[in-house]
């Protein structure tokens, strides 16, 4: 799931550079997604018919962890490496626990808040070095704007719990999540972009292809079956291995080079993201030595 996760980001850069409109990529690869689970899932009666509120549930889980989230993403990636982009991405647990703490009324415990201050200092190296020469505006927006995203991510982990506990499967919340959040991101590159399939190189419909079957499909659906098969944290150490593997990539496909700060602020938001979470993280590993030695 690691090796999934980190090659996603490459594969959004190819894409992209092959010609495809942010937005319309973004919307067709997880418009496609959805709709295979979602088939999936009725046609093998593992799903139930949707109620409104079940529906206007979608659209809000949608919106904000697949919509906002690779909404921004996939525009950031235009002036970032993918590596970096990876990097900013893992702040998503920062703000899960921040916004946890704050609507739950959650007291933050002392490693979380150090785990809290360096993700941000992490943020500052790793978009220092595009203001130290000269003024890279569209370096700064582009960090700016996946950080954006990551806290809608967030809020929408939370919204989805909620959704969870009221007995929706997690396969059918993914399904239909991404159903309607590659809609959202369809209507919007209609809105905003001139999408088009001609002109889209070999490459190009390779990385669609490689995202839609293996980033979407078998990566969320390895993701749940971790979830059920272990625990909702468990799956989660993802983040502190794909972005390392997204670096490497980087560095020997793309030739991509790196300012000595930035790798460093990676290396400290991996920190804080570990320091945040590694409570739940030694709970659920103690809870599963325990189940397996019984």
């Amino acid at each position: 799931m690691c090796l999934i996760f980190g090659t996603t980001f490459l594969a959004i850069k190819i894409g992209l550079e092959a010609g495809w409109a942010p937005y319309f990529s973004a919307g067709f690869r997880f418009f496609i997604a959805g709709l295979l689970v979602v088939l999936y899932g009725t046609v093998t009666k593992q799903f139930r018919i949707p109620t409104k509120k079940n529906i206007v549930e979608f659209l809000i889980t949608g919106a904000c962890m697949t919509g906002i989230t690779f909404g921004t993403l996939y525009w950031a990636e235009q002036h970032i490496p993918s590596s970096f982009a990876a990097l900013l991405s893992a702040t998503g647990p920062l703000f899960v626990s921040l916004f946890h703490s704050i609507m739950e009324k959650v007291k933050i415990t002392k490693a979380q808040f150090v785990g809290l201050v360096l993700g941000f200092l992490g943020i500052g190296l790793i978009t220092g070095p595009s203001l130290s020469v000269q003024f890279h505006l569209l370096w700064f927006i582009a960090c700016f704007v996946i950080i954006i995203g990551e806290s809608f991510y967030a809020f929408g982990t939370i919204y989805s719990k909620m959704v969870l506990k009221q007995g929706i499967s997690p396969l059918m919340l993914n399904g239909y999540q991404m159903l309607f959040g590659g809609l959202l991101l369809i209507i919007l590159s209609f809105a905003f972009e001139r999408p088009s399939f001609s002109g889209i190189s070999y490459s190009g419909w390779i990385s669609l292809l490689y995202l839609i079957v293996i980033g979407s499909v078998l990566g969320h659906g390895l993701y749940y079956w971790l979830i059920k098969k272990t625990n909702p944290a468990f799956p989660s150490t993802w983040l502190y291995v794909s972005p390392f593997i997204s670096l490497m990539l980087d560095l020997w496909i793309k030739k991509e080079t790196f300012h000595p700060v930035s790798i460093i602020g990676g290396f400290v938001i991996l920190a804080g993201v570990y320091l945040m979470n590694s409570h739940i993280l030694r709970e659920s590993f103690t809870k599963k030595t325990k189940s397996v030695s019984s």
